[in-house]
């Protein structure tokens, strides 16, 4: 089983090892490369009229060229771009070529796809995703050359959504106020986190081993853990321990 699945699970460890959304991002692009990707851009589709301004609170991942970046997002070409047009009810993958074929408005195609290029970003393959409360997310992946039409592209289907869902996480964890944990209770846990034992963090910390015992067990509750390996986990998560 280990073997069969080798890529995926070093692809999920090498994700949830990330702490930050350049780490995600260079895990997909590692991916996506094999493809000829270059550049990705994910986030959060508007199910409804938004103002220009709320865009940014709703991308998720942005590793394309800087400039065409400030071009894309200054000018609002996310409303008349055909892929996001076409996510507007497509809920299966597709090429960026493909949403162009579908695009009634010629001007828009030429216009995205005219200075796109201009960026070394030819085609692409776009990855939506359903989240469970009903919004709608999407990755999408750009290159500078043609997808070849013998590309198994539903590859990075799978890591596509396992990286939204890792971002989501990252941005709900931010959001969370952090537990108010007492020195001593770092200190405790911090030492657990090292694989030190009760006995032996009341040793470097010279205090009783059942005062050791007292200040994880407080830890714990504040960070709403079920045992201690569970709090030493929720810790790094939250960025607590490092």
């Amino acid at each position: 089983m280990p073997d069969r699945f080798s890529k995926t699970l070093r692809f999920i460890d090498a994700v949830e090892q990330t702490r930050t959304t350049a780490e995600v991002e260079d895990c997909l692009l590692v991916l996506a490369a094999e493809f000829g990707f270059t550049g990705l851009f994910g986030g959060l589709v508007p199910t409804r009229p938004v103002h220009v301004s709320e865009i940014p609170s709703r991308i998720l991942f942005q590793r394309y060229p800087t400039e065409w970046a400030a071009r894309y997002n200054g000018k609002g070409y996310i409303f008349i771009d055909p892929v996001v047009q076409r996510l507007s009810y497509e809920r299966n993958p597709f090429t960026w070529r493909e949403s162009y074929e579908t695009c009634t408005q010629e001007k828009h195609v030429q216009l995205i796809r005219g200075e796109a290029t201009e960026f070394g970003l030819y085609d692409g393959y776009v990855v939506p995703i359903s989240t469970i409360d009903g919004d709608i997310a999407a990755l999408s992946f750009g290159g500078p050359g043609a997808i070849p039409a013998s590309a198994d592209l539903s590859v990075l289907n799978f890591a596509a959504s396992y990286a939204i869902g890792r971002r989501l996480h990252h941005l709900a964890a931010a959001r969370r106020p952090a537990p108010d944990l007492t020195p001593r209770e770092w200190d405790c846990l911090l030492w657990a986190g090292e694989g030190k034992t009760d006995w032996e963090i009341s040793v470097i910390l010279g205090i009783s081993r059942s005062t050791v015992i007292k200040h994880i067990t407080s830890a714990r509750e504040k960070l709403g853990a079920v045992n201690r390996a569970h709090a030493i986990a929720t810790a790094i998560r939250t960025k607590l321990l490092r």
